[in-house]
């Protein structure tokens, strides 16, 4: 290792002598080089032989399983990786991998690998509940599109009301204002009195569908 970071060292020396057109950047790109690969040779591991990817890949299983809140984003990712080759029909990978990809900031991403995970399995709830609240996120409302992916999560988990909450949502903006109330008042008759979700459903109603908390006209005349 030692000998092909020397070897880089001098073809980079080179290159900047050759490539600089003034002596002054020269000799500002040559202490550069010579700096880093002092420092390397203070703070690094020179002496180490390359790990094959294998063996990085078993380190980071190990760390998994003794110290997982220790891994760093990238790490997570790569052993996520492997999981996936090494089970390709397994759906939790994608869909893990989506939620680190969520979380970072790069939701278009996260879409793709939660759509892998459905395609491994299209009954798989977690990818479909994240695949919608991740799509929720992305455009602030509730499309067609997206009210199905919550309508389909429901079904598949009927104790998560907040999923077919948001369907009914979609439903609304749909025009379908009817089916939509329907949906809301079953779903709220499950939730006991007190329950901090009536709460959340009132919020959700208010700022994605405000014109639903209006009285109906034919409640008005009765």
């Amino acid at each position: 290792m030692i000998y092909v970071l020397i070897l880089v060292a001098a073809l980079t020396l080179g290159a900047s002598w050759f490539l600089a057109k003034s002596l002054q950047t020269r000799v500002i790109a040559m202490v550069a080089v010579v700096i880093g690969f002092g420092a390397y040779l203070l703070v690094g591991r020179p002496d180490l032989a390359d790990q094959p990817l294998s063996a990085r890949l078993n380190e980071l299983e190990e760390q998994a399983r003794t110290s997982a809140e220790s891994m760093t984003g990238d790490q997570m990712m790569a052993l996520l990786q492997k999981r996936a080759l090494d089970d390709p029909r397994d759906p939790n990978p994608h869909k893990f991998m989506g939620d680190l990809l969520a979380a970072s900031g790069r939701p278009q991403e996260a879409q793709m690998a939660y759509q892998s995970a459905l395609r491994r399995n299209p009954d798989f709830q977690p990818a479909l509940k994240a695949l919608a609240d991740n799509a929720f996120k992305m455009t602030g409302e509730v499309n067609p599109a997206t009210a199905e992916v919550y309508r389909r999560a429901y079904q598949l988990d009927p104790s998560d009301l907040r999923l077919g909450y948001l369907a009914a949502i979609g439903d609304w903006n749909a025009g379908r204002r009817d089916q939509a109330r329907e949906a809301w008042t079953a779903l709220e008759s499950l939730a006991p009195e007190g329950d901090p979700r009536l709460q959340m459903f009132a919020a959700l109603r208010e700022v994605l569908a405000p014109d639903s908390l209006e009285t109906p006209p034919e409640a008005a005349e009765n």
